[in-house]
């Protein structure tokens, strides 16, 4: 009964079984998701949705990120994991399929601020859910191939797990939140390039304070979600029989969160990032002028064009999933930051130029976000090309702790003062 070991997982693991390396990464991928919250709370969405939550009102339990106000528990996680997610520069996990933290994190503020909780209540439900969401991921990966968003669908099973550990929830009650979330989860990646992507990470994040606080009252679901004929390994997978057992063998044991949490360096779909490696090191370490270069080819999995949807990119919005977009922008500034992720920079001539001579080709070699090769063809018959295998904030080559600090400084920024920035690191 994979969904009982999960849910006794929960129930049962504390602050001292949990690895020093994961609690280490497990701060660093909450302090980064607060700081795409801070930069992210200005964001047109971002005004949108907090404006509607504070129409709305109710009982204020928990904050909204950038808002001053107070709202409900479960609409504080879904405005704050929304604006987490707003620019798409939060950490990621390819066993989660998704975005872990802006699922994750928006429900533990929510109801530790609501309860009073200790900061190590967190970090516990934060694990835990971690763990929770990469063993469903790892056991229905043929759902992002279908089409459905991990960060909302995985990142629902997770949140729920986390809430429910906050609640403190039994085994039978944690089994009843899983069936609960998994009626309420969904997320479609046709919405890549929108303000709807954003809002699948705080549709994940309210469904589990949603689900753990209905199963605490005595809501019932079905027991055994994960594995029944007709249950969420069943249905998101279009059919396939889901094997969960190798994913759950060692709960407790192996802590997925010591290796699979990614800081993404760039403010795009992750999907572009092994493309960009490449072609910032191209233009690092080879002189050429841009209007030397006759044809670019960026060969990497089919998969990756299940994310990365735009190759004519017309907002700011679409180009952080294009990997054309991308690779123009670093071989035109050198650097892949925020400031240029504008409608306007889109229409800028010299990218649609660069853009125009890019051509993305299928590599049946490759698996999803790795390996990706960039090829630039110059016009003088010289071809440099590089491949890059270990993407920038992977675990074998993780941003470092100057990096991280950086980032989190001009996240936190946006709307706090230079010293509070500081402070709140």
């Amino acid at each position: 009964m994979s969904t009982e070991r999960l849910a006794k997982f929960v129930v049962e693991t504390s602050y001292g079984d949990l690895p020093s390396e994961g609690v280490r990464n497990a701060k660093q991928g909450i302090t980064d998701c607060i700081g795409c919250a801070l930069l992210g709370c200005k964001e047109r969405e971002s005004e949108i949705i907090t404006g509607y939550a504070k129409e709305r009102g109710g009982i204020p339990d928990a904050g909204i990120i950038g808002g001053g106000f107070k709202v409900p528990d479960s609409d504080a996680a879904w405005v704050n994991g929304t604006i987490a997610h707003a620019l798409d520069y939060d950490d990621v996990s390819t066993s989660f399929l998704g975005h872990p933290s802006v699922a994750l994190v928006p429900a533990v503020l929510a109801l530790g601020e609501k309860y009073h909780l200790s900061g190590r209540d967190m970090l516990l439900a934060y694990i835990t859910g971690f763990e929770v969401g990469t063993r469903v991921g790892e056991s229905t990966a043929q759902q992002y191939i279908l089409g459905w968003h991990g960060t909302s669908t995985v990142g629902s099973i997770a949140a729920a797990a986390a809430s429910a550990k906050l609640l403190n929830l039994d085994v039978d009650e944690t089994r009843m939140a899983l069936g609960i979330v998994a009626s309420l989860a969904g997320g479609l990646k046709e919405n890549f390039g929108t303000m709807t992507k954003p809002l699948h990470a705080g549709n994940a994040a309210r469904n589990g304070v949603i689900a753990a606080t209905l199963a605490k009252r005595g809501f019932t679901a079905v027991l055994d979600i994960l594995e029944a004929p007709q249950g969420y390994g069943k249905v998101f997978t279009g059919g396939q029989d889901c094997d969960f057992a190798p994913a759950t063998k060692d709960l407790g044991e192996k802590f997925n969160i010591v290796s699979g949490l990614e800081i993404k360096p760039y403010p795009s779909c992750r999907g572009t990032h092994a493309a960009i490696d490449g072609t910032l090191y191209l233009r690092r370490e080879n002189k050429f002028e841009l209007s030397e270069i006759a044809e670019i080819e960026c060969h990497g999995s089919d998969t990756l064009l299940t994310a990365v949807i735009y190759n004519r990119p017309k907002t700011g919005l679409e180009a952080k999933f294009s990997i054309e977009f991308c690779i123009a922008l670093a071989l035109l500034e050198n650097e892949v930051t925020m400031r240029y992720f504008t409608d306007e920079k889109v229409r800028d001539p010299k990218i649609q130029e660069i853009i125009s001579k890019i051509k993305f080709v299928p590599d049946p070699e490759a698996i999803l976000l790795t390996p990706v090769e960039v090829v630039i063809k110059l016009k003088d018959g010289r071809v440099l090309s590089h491949e890059t295998t270990v993407m920038k904030g992977e675990p074998e080559n993780p941003m470092n702790q100057e990096e991280l600090y950086t980032k989190y400084k001009d996240c936190a920024s946006a709307i706090l003062s230079p010293q509070n920035a500081e402070k709140s690191w």
